[in-house]
């Protein structure tokens, strides 16, 4: 298939990388990477694999009016999405993927499907796994089997295109995994992260200064923040996932991985690298997230709201 993706940071890297070795052909729009993935190709450093591996898809500053391709994926955070949407309502594809976090994303699916020089589908999705760009290299971490969750925005998505999808990733050590409400998952992975991410700001990301009482406070706030959404009517997703911040072995699971999270290179790439180099993007999903409170009255969520402060420069929920 000849697919275009926008983004080439740790997540958009393993992506490319994936759909290379699958047999695409594969095209990035890089503009403050161009020169360094132009002289030494797409390097991924597979941190728990233990390798390094080397692409060459074709590099271009801008893409090509009129070009066709056969999937577009754009693999930014949410607040970069935004400044892109001319840029993607323009390319000449049936076919386009919003990958990464988006409280915005039914303002980025109607601009596209109102501008689009082509009718299109717009699926979203969120790949599973983390890291960072460092001297011209992806360094990434994740699980065995890296996973794209995808869907539509608020119902499942084209059988079609989830198909074409599945077929340009149709490799060992990727799967892609369809569920049936996309908003339903940003909203639940806010909930998982954003409360770890506060207080990596609190020890300056030196996690190994969290105490078990911070841990514990950052479980309970997961926890506080599904129950508010349960409240608004969001049905935790993937389904059943908020059982992982209660009381009961699932809950003392989750808190022992965040222990060990805290204490291992693991919470450096899941938590504060991302921490580090996202604080504008910390303070979008912020913004938008009170936005949607302020907007849809449920439970109170006193822990969430202590966290929450040190977000630096994060203005506090009313």
């Amino acid at each position: 298939m000849k697919v275009l993706v926008y983004g080439v940071g740790a997540i958009g890297s393993l992506l490319t990388h994936f759909l290379c070795k699958a047999g695409n052909d594969v095209t990035v729009v890089a503009r403050s990477t161009y020169d360094e993935l132009q002289n030494k190709g797409l390097v991924v450093v597979h941190h728990y694999q233990h390798k390094t591996t080397i692409d060459h898809p074709k590099v271009l500053r801008e893409a090509p009016p009129g070009e066709k391709y056969d999937i577009v994926f754009s693999v930014m955070q949410a607040q970069q999405q935004l400044n892109i949407l001319d840029a993607l309502s323009k390319v000449n594809t049936r076919l386009l993927v919003l990958v990464g976090n988006n409280l915005e994303a039914d303002r980025c699916e109607s601009y596209i499907q109102k501008h689009a020089v082509t009718k299109r589908y717009v699926l979203f999705g969120f790949q599973n796994s983390m890291g960072h760009r460092e001297n011209g290299t992806a360094v990434t971490g994740g699980l065995p089997v890296t996973e794209l969750v995808i869907s539509g925005l608020h119902s499942p998505a084209n059988s079609k295109a989830i198909s074409h999808v599945k077929k340009a990733l149709k490799v060992k050590g990727y799967k892609v995994t369809e569920i049936n409400d996309m908003y339903s998952y940003y909203l639940s992975h806010i909930a998982e992260i954003m409360p770890y991410c506060s207080m990596c700001y609190k020890v300056d990301y030196d996690l190994k200064k969290l105490s078990r009482k911070d841990i514990k406070k950052i479980v309970n706030a997961s926890n506080e923040c599904f129950d508010y959404l349960k409240s608004t009517g969001i049905t935790p997703m993937p389904p059943k996932e908020d059982t992982y911040y209660k009381n009961g072995i699932k809950g003392y699971g989750m808190f022992v991985l965040y222990r060990i999270m805290s204490k291992t290179y693991l919470g450096k790439l899941c938590i504060s690298d991302h921490c580090k180099n996202g604080i504008d993007e910390m303070n979008y999903i912020t913004e938008k997230f009170n936005e949607y409170r302020e907007s849809h009255p449920g439970k109170s969520m006193p822990i969430w709201d202590s966290l929450m402060k040190y977000i630096p420069n994060s203005a506090s929920t009313k």
